[in-house]
């Protein structure tokens, strides 16, 4: 029998608001970080976001997302895409990288100029897209945008028309 997915919609939904305003310079690092780091699940997407954001931003000095500290655009792909997965009902498919590996890859690196570590990265990660990363697949990224959380009519039928917009419909 096959396990069920564990997908905790309380934590993927606190997380995605905490990087929503982190992102978008509403708090900053030091906000953020003890936020996101307070969020207590058992859903791995969660936990692989988390840390894989925790990569892009200096944890020693207080700062926003601006100026010498701003995301780079590759960055901002990867925070959205992370955002629409954890609003998602995706399950996170790739598989955890050896502890030895996740040790040993900077050194490794170092090494052999980069070079082993796409070989054992692609070994890893399991043969999904690094381009769809945290989903599996873009395939699996596409169907999730097809049907977006924020401002669909489902989730936000209590938003109106303010009475200038009313007139002009």
């Amino acid at each position: 029998m096959r396990k069920r997915p564990m997908i905790d919609h309380k934590a993927r939904d606190k997380l995605a608001e905490e990087i929503r305003h982190f992102m978008g310079c509403f708090t900053d690092n030091y906000k953020y970080d003890d936020a996101a780091f307070d969020i207590d699940t058992d859903d791995r997407g969660v936990n692989e976001v988390y840390e894989n954001i925790w990569l892009t931003y200096d944890d020693l000095r207080r700062h926003k997302l601006e100026g010498k500290w701003a995301l780079s655009d590759e960055q901002k792909v990867i925070f959205k895409r992370a955002i629409v997965f954890l609003k998602s009902d995706s399950e996170y498919k790739w598989p955890k990288w050896p502890i030895y590996y996740r040790i040993a890859r900077p050194i490794i690196w170092l090494l052999t100029f980069g070079r082993l570590c796409g070989k054992f990265d692609h070994h890893f990660n399991g043969h999904g897209d690094l381009n769809a990363w945290p989903f599996h697949s873009c395939k699996e990224f596409t169907e999730a945008k097809e049907t977006p959380v924020y401002m669909s009519k489902s989730h936000n039928h209590q938003i109106q028309p303010t009475q200038k917009a009313a007139r002009l419909i």
